[in-house]
């Protein structure tokens, strides 16, 4: 009765879906971050902003898992809403000044608040015992929300830089480290696969809508033109390597997997995450290529799309080997030849480093239909264990 109970909200609801839409929001807000910045430093500062949207998103979409769509559960979402809108708005000027990060992290505290106590009224860890009923990620995560509210009352630079590093390590670090209180939590396996995979078509839009606008205010020459079409063809190559076979391979590893409590911390939560902000640099990297296609690339912007794209590949191999113990070479060739096209990307004109990793991306997906469609096995690594 209990599964049948998880089961039954199998679909992203009306309002779920209209939370999504501040996360449209907070994606494109973190990644201006990077691209006004146009440092590693400023690459470094987007990657924390996006870490916590993006476990704010997670403790959201678990917080409301299991829950049929009713009118308390539109209320919290609405509120939770509100909190991340906040939290987006404030996103670039998180690491300048005091007002705009103190608004940022109260909105994150809030939101922390808000989750601590819908996790401890529908006792989601009760199963863990009195002790691992109040000792949960999402306890941790509330005091990694007071951690943010010191960090923006810090001063500028590395004190708050840093009290930002630990926030963000706690909210990450501790999942690992209680991972039993994970196995005791009930989870579906029809509505959280497609929750997340909704997030990366978000992820993925961040791209279309930033070049597209960066094309739009441009008067743009006919290699600009091709690069915008190379961009859209790259977008299209990265949405076939997840939604034609990783999508499915997550649907069926949940359904599957005895302790789907690892799943959704590895693949969904950790996994996810990584995939997400590979796509974000991809699409700021792509963004800052439209206007000066032929010029060779400087600075941290140079890098980043050839490294969103090994980041986005990489994932794959971490998601595959935890879920079914073996990742495929044909992903692990890819990321490796990315990374080497990453490593020249300073010495090459941009749009041949556009060019090569689109051609690389789809390649890869030419191969695996070719394997799939003609019956041939799939090339695994599997580790070696020792006698």
């Amino acid at each position: 009765m209990t599964e049948v109970l998880h089961e039954a909200h199998e679909r992203a609801s009306w309002a779920e879906l209209f939370f999504d839409l501040v996360l449209v929001f907070a994606v494109t807000q973190a990644a201006h971050v990077a691209f006004a910045g146009e440092s590693w430093g400023a690459v470094g500062q987007t990657v924390l902003v996006l870490a916590i949207m993006w476990w704010s998103w997670v403790g959201t979409t678990l917080a409301v898992h299991g829950v049929e769509d009713s009118n308390g559960q539109r209320i919290f979402l609405f509120a939770c809403g509100l909190c991340m809108f906040v939290m987006a708005i404030t996103a670039p000027h998180a690491f300048a000044g005091h007002a705009q990060p103190v608004l940022l992290a109260v909105a994150h505290l809030v939101l922390r608040l808000l989750l601590w106590g819908e996790m401890q009224r529908k006792r989601a860890f009760s199963q863990a015992g009195t002790f691992g009923s109040w000792v949960n990620p999402f306890t941790v995560s509330l005091v990694a929300a007071v951690i943010l509210v010191a960090a923006a009352l810090a001063p500028e630079g590395a004190p708050r830089n840093a009290l930002w590093i630990v926030a963000v390590a706690l909210m990450f670090g501790v999942p690992a480290l209680l991972a039993r209180r994970l196995e005791t939590v009930q989870f579906g396996a029809m509505h959280l696969p497609e929750r997340f995979a909704l997030f990366v078509i978000i992820a993925l839009g961040e791209t279309v809508a930033s070049v597209g606008s960066r094309a739009a205010e441009a008067h743009l020459g006919v290699t600009s033109w091709v690069a915008v079409v190379l961009i859209f063809l790259l977008g299209c190559a990265l949405w076939w390597l997840y939604f034609a076979y990783g999508f499915s391979a997550v649907e069926h590893s949940l359904r599957t997997n005895q302790v789907r409590g690892r799943v959704v911390r590895d693949v969904l939560s950790y996994g996810h995450m990584l995939l997400v902000i590979g796509l974000v640099l991809v699409a700021v990297g792509a963004s800052a290529m439209v206007e000066h296609p032929t010029a060779t690339a400087h600075g941290a912007i140079g890098y980043l799309l050839p490294l969103g794209a090994t980041l986005y590949v990489s994932t794959f191999l971490f998601t595959r080997w935890r879920m079914f113990g073996a990742a495929t070479v044909g992903r692990f060739v890819t990321a490796v030849v990315l990374g080497a096209v990453t490593a020249a990307a300073s010495v090459l004109p941009e749009i041949v480093t556009l060019a090569l990793v689109t051609a690389i991306v789809a390649g890869l997906n030419a191969y695996e239909y070719w394997v799939v469609s003609s019956g041939r096995p799939i090339l695994l690594m599997r580790r070696t264990r020792a006698a």
